[in-house]
């Protein structure tokens, strides 16, 4: 894109604009000096390429938001992802990005809330949103979102846990036991027997839902998930310790709780890790490093390089202890 000089003194640059009749129609910038003509050149081809963007509809944009994210988000999140433009976006996907206006997207926020809980609106948004910013910086919208929805969990009892454990069958047995010692779904199902050793597991992936299917994935080394944590004797045996994906989990669970009354989640049986450690007075450092929480990760870091390693085991040994005691007397009575 270089300007020529035209006999009168000015400065020229021709720079193609579209094609008609098969034919390229170039746009022709005029200016006094050579850097001016360039310049203006250049902005000429920046507001033609936004132009073209803002062509686009909702759902080319957010396609292409999706495709272009794909080498750097999770599996699990582009699954998501991908889901959700065929689910909740309908008439406003049909719309060119040039026309929205604050307006439209309150209207589809609202619209929203009335058929989904507010973690999902917030979702939708948050890739509407991220998707439009991608092919035009420029666009922004005033809207309000729905108030966060406050999860109150229930933290089940010595009492239920043992009636959990009585009452189910492996592999959910074994799942139960690995989820009251504060395992995820998606890390007790990546759980491999040759991840334990000594008693000790090492908690380093984990299964999560793709776009072809559930995905064993490896935890970054950074992450306070990736951790060490005591079980009780599962036995020997070779591949995954519960050789099922986390859904097969939630499912069976239901079954069982559903049977026994009980309104608890899987899920739950981390906050009865958590409200364990509380009663037996285990410091919250030492709680979030068993369990995978992020607490004040620079700490975290100085527990668990070698300063204070005993005191870890130590508190490891007195919810296990507490553990076994609830697991047992399940077998032999209270």
């Amino acid at each position: 894109m270089n300007a020529k000089k035209l006999p009168s003194g000015s400065w020229r640059v021709q720079v193609y604009s579209h094609t008609e009749n098969g034919k390229r129609v170039y746009e022709s910038i005029t200016a006094p000096t050579r850097y001016e003509a360039e310049l203006k050149a250049a902005e000429f081809k920046t507001k033609k390429k936004r132009k073209l963007r803002h062509d686009l509809t909702v759902s080319e944009a957010v396609e292409g938001y999706i495709k272009a994210k794909e080498g750097v988000l999770s599996p699990s999140t582009i699954a998501v992802y991908k889901k959700i433009p065929g689910r909740y976006y309908g008439v406003i996907g049909k719309k060119k990005i040039k026309s929205l206006t604050s307006e439209d997207m309150q209207l589809f926020i609202s619209d929203l809330s009335t058929k989904v809980g507010p973690k999902t609106v917030r979702n939708a948004w948050g890739l509407l949103a991220s998707s439009i910013a991608l092919y035009d910086p420029d666009c922004h919208f005033r809207v309000t979102l729905p108030a966060k929805k406050v999860n109150r969990s229930v933290c089940p009892s010595d009492e239920a846990v043992r009636a959990l454990l009585d009452n189910a069958r492996e592999p959910l047995r074994t799942a139960i036991l690995l989820g009251m010692r504060s395992m995820r779904r998606g890390e007790i199902c990546a759980l491999k027997y040759e991840d334990i050793k000594d008693g000790v597991a090492h908690i380093h992936a984990d299964i999560v839902a793709g776009p072809d299917g559930w995905v064993y994935k490896e935890l970054p080394k950074t992450s306070e998930s990736d951790r060490y944590i005591r079980v009780p004797d599962l036995g020997e045996g070779e591949g995954y310790v519960v050789p099922w994906v986390p859904n097969s989990i939630t499912k069976e669970f239901i079954k069982l709780r559903d049977s026994l009354g009980l309104t608890i989640r899987f899920h739950d049986l981390r906050h009865y890790f958590a409200s364990t450690a509380a009663v037996l007075n285990i410091p919250d450092i030492y709680t979030a490093g068993m369990g995978g929480w992020s607490k004040s990760s620079g700490i975290m870091k100085e527990v668990y390089q070698n300063k204070v390693v005993s005191l870890a085991d130590h508190y490891n040994d007195i919810i296990e202890e507490h553990l076994e005691k609830v697991s047992h007397e399940m077998q032999h009575g209270s």
